[in-house]
């Protein structure tokens, strides 16, 4: 298990070298890097493992989205525990940005289990069988700032095609300056309208690592893309939301499942 580094403090570079040293540009962050978020499952206060979170909104309400055996500890077909200890989170501390500025992060704790053993989180209507869940995340603490994903994203007109690349963007045991995670490229793996498995899921082809179960998975295109109707010529970046990953389909496999951004839709529809 990877924890996050800290956030970095102290002088800037040109600070510490000197006034004669050029003046800083301005950090050009990718909106898309913000929601993703670093989690650590613990139990009785000891570390399971790592995985990945990103922020979504709906109707004025906030939700972690995850994988469902991030937050049981089991793995959704057999039930039984991930961990070669055999144990089962209890806690989901969460690294969120803070509101004093980009670059600050603090870690808050998530109480995955209620003092009768009941699930804090929101399953779909098909339970494990979709390995997704929404974690509420109402009452936040006052001093963090959310970066919420836009599903609207879901619906942009980019068809994705197998072989296309696609972003895994998560934290497979490493983060960059603080928690900012990593954008791993991938392919399209599968035919992206034929479910896999008889479940709202399709294929990437992907070397993933662990840390990334739960990460948010895009396609992004410049220059020129095929939309339903026609190719589109395009003189910027034009990017679609495909999902939630969660894992390699094996773990000798390169191919990884990605959920659609349907079933999100699914758990938060009465909330």
């Amino acid at each position: 298990m990877s924890a996050p580094e800290s956030a970095p403090g102290g002088k800037n570079e040109s600070e510490a070298l000197g006034p004669t040293m050029p003046k800083q540009h301005k950090i050009q962050i990718d909106s898309l890097s913000l929601p993703s978020l670093p989690l650590t499952a613990f139990v009785n206060g000891l570390p399971l493992g790592s995985a990945t979170g990103f922020v979504v909104t709906k109707s004025g309400k906030s939700f972690l989205i995850t994988n469902w055996h991030v937050v049981s500890g089991r793995h959704p077909d057999t039930n039984q525990p991930s961990s070669s200890t055999g144990g089962i989170p209890d806690e989901l501390q969460v690294m969120h940005h803070l509101k004093r500025g980009l670059g600050n992060w603090g870690a808050f704790s998530v109480r995955l289990l209620d003092a009768v053993g009941n699930p804090g989180w929101l399953e779909h209507s098909s339970g494990q069988r979709v390995d997704v869940v929404a974690i509420p995340l109402d009452p936040l603490p006052a001093d963090v700032q959310l970066y919420p994903m836009n599903l609207a994203l879901a619906n942009v007109d980019l068809m994705p095609e197998p072989g296309i690349p696609v972003f895994i963007i998560g934290f497979p045991g490493i983060s960059v300056a603080g928690a900012l995670p990593v954008w791993k490229t991938g392919h399209l793996a599968s035919d992206h309208d034929v479910d896999y498995s008889n479940k709202p899921a399709f294929l990437i082809d992907a070397t993933t690592r662990g840390g990334m179960s739960g990460s948010p998975v895009v396609a992004r295109m410049s220059g020129g893309y095929r939309s339903s109707q026609a190719f589109v010529i395009s003189s910027g970046m034009t990017t679609r939301f495909l999902g939630v990953y969660s894992g390699r389909v094996r773990d000798n496999s390169e191919i990884g499942i990605v959920w659609r951004p349907i079933v999100i839709d699914d758990i938060l529809r009465n909330q």
